[in-house]
């Protein structure tokens, strides 16, 4: 019975190990796939504003930030978010007042 319960603990932990490990690096890849993207939308925005178009990813950079921080993001982006939605909320404001 004792060699049984050696054998099956043997043969669980790397498979404990193996899905653990999976599951980490699954949610730091997708963190990072967010941030990737977050940070890409709000460069095209910006170019696109720059180039007298209006910015047209506020709800994907929300979307991807959703993830982000159902990842465990961190504050660097959420500033950069941040900025992001302050400078949308302007561009909104000012095409208002014109």
């Amino acid at each position: 019975m004792t060699e049984i319960i050696i054998a099956a603990i043997s043969a669980g932990l790397p498979t404990i190990a193996t899905i653990i490990t999976a599951i980490t690096q699954a949610k730091t890849a997708s963190k990072n796939a967010a941030k990737q993207s977050i940070l890409q939308l709000i460069l095209e925005d910006r170019m696109d504003w720059r180039d007298g178009k209006l910015p047209t990813n506020y709800q994907n950079v929300l979307h991807e930030y959703d993830i982000y921080t159902k990842a465990g993001g961190n504050s660097y982006v959420k500033k950069r978010v941040e900025d992001y939605k302050a400078w949308i909320e302007k561009i909104e404001a000012d095409r208002q007042v014109a």
